[in-house]
C-alpha cells in the first residue's frame, strides 16, 4: 500500500489547524506537532519521525512519492488515514506555515482554528469575541477566558452549533430553545477541554442581532490563530462590547457596581472613536455614564430603545427574571416554555443539577431537585416583602 504513488504524484500536509509545540525541554517521544485533521475527530500530537516528516512536508510545500523512503511510504500512509496529508497540492486546506503557539494554551488556539474553519466550511460569517484578542489588543491583562466565545451570522447559529458537533461538542440543552430570549448556544466539548459560546447576539445592544452583525463585521482586524486567519473586532469595536460585557446584569445582583463601571470606563478609554463605535453597535444606551466620563463630548439623545436581555437579566431572583423573560414571548410559545421550565425535559432536568453541582442520577430526580429549589426561593423572597 506504501508502494502507490497518489495521482498527482506528491502528498501535501492538510489540517485544519497546526502548531509547532516543541519546546527546549522536549523530551525523545515528547510532543512535537498539535493539529486538527480536515475530518471531524480529535486534536492529536505527532511525534519523532512523523513530526519530521510532516514539518518536512510543510517546509517543501509538498513531496514527491519518488523521494521518500520505504520507511516514510508507511509513515504517509498512516497520515493519509489520519486525514493530515492529501493527493491534492492544492487542497483548500494545505499547511505552508507550522508556527510557534501564539496563546499560552496551544489547545485553545487551535479551538479557534478548528472553529473558523468548520465556520467557513459551512459558509457561516463569524467574529471571534472576547478571549485573548483583548489582551494584544491593550484592553485587558489576564489572557484567557477558559472559552472560546463566537459571534456568527444569526440566522446560522443553529447551523453552527450543529457544524461543531461532528468535531467533539455537545450542545447544553436549554429550555428558551426556540424562543428569541437567550443569545447563546454553550457547546461542551468531550475531549477538547475547551467550551465555544456560539452567540447571536451580545447582551445589552440595542441594535436588531442582524443589524448589530453587520455593524461588528464591518469592524474587525485580522489575527491568526494555529496558522488559520480569524476576525476579531477592531479595537474601538472590541472595547465597546467589552465594556458592555462588563456592566451587564445578573440575575440578583443589584445595580451596577462601581468596579463594573470602572472597568467598562477604562477599557473604552484604551480605545479610539469610542462613541462612533457604540452607536454603530446599538451600544450609547447601556454606556451613557461611562462614554460620558470618557469623551467628554454630548451623547444622541435617548430615542427609547431597549436593550436586549437587559431587563430580565437585572431581576433580583430567578423566578422573577423567568416570568419577565416569558413576558416577552407570544401567548402560546409563552405556555409551552413555562410548561418547559416548570416541568423540563430529561436533559434540560439533568443539566440544571449539573451545573447545581448536585449528584442525581434521574431525570425524575432533576426535576424535583430543581422545582423544589424553585419553590423555596419563591418562598424565601415572598417572606421578605
Amino acid at each position: 500500500m506504501g508502494d502507490s504513488p497518489p495521482p498527482s504524484g506528491v502528498w501535501t500536509p492538510v489540517a485544519l489547524g497546526a502548531l509547532d509545540v516543541r519546546s527546549d525541554d522536549t523530551a525523545p517521544g515528547g510532543p512535537e506537532v498539535l493539529l486538527a485533521p480536515v475530518v471531524p475527530g480529535d486534536a492529536f500530537c505527532l511525534v519523532g519521525d512523523g513530526a519530521a516528516l510532516w514539518r518536512r512536508l510543510v517546509a517543501q510545500g509538498s513531496v514527491h512519492h519518488a523521494n521518500l523512503s520505504a520507511d516514510e511510504r508507511e509513515l504517509i500512509d498512516r497520515m493519509r488515514d489520519l486525514h493530515i496529508v492529501d493527493a491534492d497540492p492544492r487542497h483548500r486546506w494545505a499547511v505552508t506555515h507550522l508556527p510557534r503557539p501564539t496563546l499560552s494554551s496551544p489547545t485553545h488556539e487551535l479551538v479557534y482554528a478548528v472553529t473558523a474553519r468548520v465556520a467557513e466550511s459551512h459558509g457561516i460569517r463569524c467574529v471571534f469575541i472576547k478571549g485573548p484578542a483583548l489582551k494584544s489588543q491593550g484592553l485587558r491583562e489576564r489572557e484567557h477566558s477558559g472559552d472560546v466565545d463566537v459571534w456568527c451570522d444569526p440566522d446560522r447559529w443553529d447551523d453552527l452549533a450543529a457544524a461543531l458537533e461532528p468535531w467533539g461538542w455537545t450542545r447544553e440543552p436549554d429550555p428558551w430553545r426556540g424562543t428569541p430570549v437567550h443569545h447563546t448556544a454553550t457547546m461542551t466539548p468531550a475531549r477538547w477541554g475547551c467550551e465555544i459560546d456560539v452567540h447571536r447576539r451580545l447582551p445589552g445592544l440595542t441594535r436588531d442581532d442582524r443589524d448589530a452583525f453587520a455593524a461588528l463585521t464591518a469592524r474587525t482586524s485580522a489575527v491568526r490563530y494555529a496558522g488559520v486567519e480569524v476576525r476579531v473586532p477592531d479595537v474601538a469595536a472590541h472595547a465597546v462590547l467589552a465594556a458592555v460585557h462588563a456592566v451587564r446584569p445578573e440575575i440578583g445582583a443589584g445595580p451596577r457596581s462601581e468596579r463594573a463601571s470602572a472597568l467598562a470606563t477604562t477599557m473604552l478609554a484604551a480605545a479610539p472613536t469610542t462613541l462612533d463605535s457604540a452607536v454603530a453597535l446599538g451600544a450609547v444606551e447601556v454606556l451613557r455614564t461611562e462614554i460620558a466620563a470618557v469623551t467628554q463630548t454630548p451623547l444622541p439623545p435617548r430615542d427609547g430603545a431597549r436593550p436586549h436581555d437587559w431587563e430580565w437579566r437585572g431581576r433580583p431572583d430567578r423566578l422573577r427574571a423567568y416570568w419577565t423573560a416569558l413576558q416577552t414571548l407570544p401567548p402560546m410559545l409563552r405556555l409551552r416554555v413555562g410548561l418547559r421550565l416548570i416541568w423540563p425535559d430529561d436533559d434540560v432536568a439533568l443539566a440544571s443539577e449539573r451545573r447545581a453541582g448536585r449528584p442525581v442520577t434521574t431525570a425524575a430526580a432533576a426535576r424535583r431537585s430543581r422545582l423544589t429549589r424553585g419553590v423555596r426561593e419563591w418562598l424565601r423572597r415572598s417572606s421578605r416583602r
